[in-house]
């Protein structure tokens, strides 16, 4: 039933709901996005939320009441933005709930059942998951948080399945994430929620070599981790915004293949 309402709700949609503006009849109440430098998102022609950029990405019904989830993107491509609800009871005025606080520029996902819409973020290197439940009678209301738990059966001779997608995760290898926090010592914390930013890495050899930087900051503060895999040995260096770079263990200690790649990754600051 409640796909079956949601798909005549989509097929009602005008053309300019397919295009960057949205405009569209939902529930007996006009909801319509537009805007320039900024989008605004208008029910029943009052102005709501308002950011760079608003999307309609799901229309359900939960316990009974129909409801839209959106997502508010402030720009650019480091924060993946804040779901909002909006959810029309049949009596009274639609009600809107969010844009999320509190996600970290962290994708925030979402899983609708038929009394609750529950939104999360994965536990990662630099910060915790959370958890949000939205439900029509109480709106939305945050959970505990998760820690995230590296996998102690994972560890330097896992990276040859190559699976590493960021930097971040080496800190779910157990045996790597305990290499990181003996070398790093008081340093961790601040080394992690850098190297959990905006980042990518690649494999040289066997070797593994990933690079981040903090969102927003990047050429301020940024990290890399030089992962030895045959000498099970872990390298980092982190430039702290305003503040030389940092490097563990001392840079008489790296191998070659390490120093070609701290040179080239540290030669913007040059």
């Amino acid at each position: 039933m409640r796909n079956f309402l949601a798909l005549i709700v989509i097929l009602s949609f005008t053309t300019a709901s397919i295009a960057d503006d949205f405009n569209a009849i939902l529930f007996g109440h006009s909801v319509e996005i537009y805007g320039e430098a900024e989008e605004t998102m208008h029910l029943d022609g009052k102005p709501t939320i308002t950011d760079g950029r608003l999307t309609i990405d799901e229309i359900t019904i939960v316990n009974g009441i129909p409801t839209l989830v959106g997502n508010s993107l402030s720009g650019g491509n480091a924060c993946e933005g804040s779901p909002f609800i909006v959810s029309f009871p049949p009596s009274g005025q639609p009600r809107i709930d969010g844009p999320i606080e509190g996600a970290d520029c962290a994708l925030v996902t979402r899983k609708v059942e038929d009394t609750a819409i529950t939104f999360s973020t994965a536990p990662s290197a630099g910060r915790v998951g959370k958890i949000w439940v939205w439900t029509p009678s109480a709106g939305l209301a945050e959970q505990a948080s998760v820690e995230m738990q590296p996998d102690l059966t994972k560890g330097f001779a896992t990276l040859r399945e190559r699976t590493v997608k960021h930097p971040s995760d080496l800190f779910s290898y157990g045996e790597i994430s305990s290499a990181i926090s003996d070398l790093l010592g008081p340093d961790l914390g601040a080394y992690r929620e850098t190297l959990d930013g905006t980042g990518s890495g690649k494999f040289v050899g066997d070797d593994y070599v990933g690079t981040a930087c903090t969102p927003h900051m990047c050429g301020l503060q940024e990290a890399l981790v030089f992962v030895s895999a045959k000498e099970h040995r872990v390298y980092a260096a982190w430039k702290p915004d305003q503040k030389k770079i940092e490097v563990r263990p001392p840079l008489d200690d790296w191998p070659d293949k390490a120093r070609v790649e701290l040179a080239t990754w540290a030669r913007k600051w040059m």
